[in-house]
């Protein structure tokens, strides 16, 4: 399988974390994914289909991601940097969501990470939420759990932010000046635009709420009669990118993990190891 390489879809993968490319609020841990091959969709709480005697855990409270504030992405280069910014002010509810004249002076964009929370079920918890009980096969779409055409994942950790830092440079990484009140105007009065320190290149976009944008995945096999889960690295081509997109456990019968296509791709699936 190629390797999705698009930074709109792996800015978050150095931090460990995959992409969700545009930022919502109604994410929560323990909603399953599914994937086909062609498309990704929310299918619903894990509880709606696992029948367990155990209760389903429940997540900790958001916690300051200390190891994620105050980090940066790589330079950008302008119309990639503008792109991952509309995808942000979109999910923060501004319609038109376009900056690019403002930034007509830079390069180069780069994100700073800040106001950063964890939302996290502990993978040991939902392991023994797994171990007791089952699939439920009577309903239609386990068929996303026990058919090797298809993934299926469920959300466990959450990087939340109701904020992000941007900044515009030139090509050769100096800072340019951005037009403010081009960008407040645009944003209109929900989204906060405000200087960064006394840096005039560098805005911090603060919206309303706090939105979701980025998750975590684990894997997890069917083989010789049990389930078996296990991490998956972040990926471009697991970005959540749809309509009802977002650390979640993947779930592929019958082999040690699944690696997932690109966004539009046939799926592909990578043999157990010996």
């Amino acid at each position: 399988m190629g390797v999705c390489k698009d930074p709109r879809l792996t800015y978050l993968n150095s931090i460990g974390f995959n992409v969700v490319k545009l930022p919502r609020a109604d994410v929560e841990p323990l909603e399953v994914l599914g994937r086909d091959d062609k498309s990704l969709d929310n299918l619903g709480k894990l509880s709606t289909i696992w029948k367990s005697t155990g209760t389903a855990p429940v997540p900790a409270p958001p916690a300051p991601a200390a190891n994620i504030n105050g980090q940066k992405t790589d330079q950008l280069k302008l119309s990639i940097g503008l792109d991952i910014l509309a995808s942000i002010l979109q999910g923060m509810g501004v319609p038109s969501p376009r900056v690019d004249a403002a930034y007509s002076k830079a390069q180069n964009v780069q994100f700073t990470f800040t106001n950063v929370n964890i939302v996290r079920v502990a993978p040991l918890e939902v392991g023994q939420y797994l171990a007791h009980g089952d699939l439920d096969q009577s309903n239609p779409f386990a068929s996303y759990f026990l058919d090797h055409s298809k993934e299926a994942y469920v959300i466990t950790e959450l990087l939340t932010s109701n904020a992000i830092i941007v900044k515009g440079t030139d090509d050769h990484g100096t800072s340019v000046g951005v037009d403010l009140p081009n960008i407040e105007k645009i944003v209109g009065v929900n989204v906060k635009v405000s200087p960064s320190g006394s840096d005039a290149s560098e805005l911090t976009y603060q919206g309303p709420q706090t939105l979701v944008f980025g998750f975590k995945v684990y894997g997890i096999s069917y083989a010789d009669g049990k389930w078996s889960i296990h991490g998956q690295e972040p990926s471009g081509g697991i970005a959540y990118m749809t309509a009802h997109e977002p650390r979640g456990v993947v779930l592929a019968p019958s082999q040690l993990m699944q690696t997932i296509p690109r966004m539009g791709s046939q799926p592909q699936q990578k043999p157990a190891a010996a």
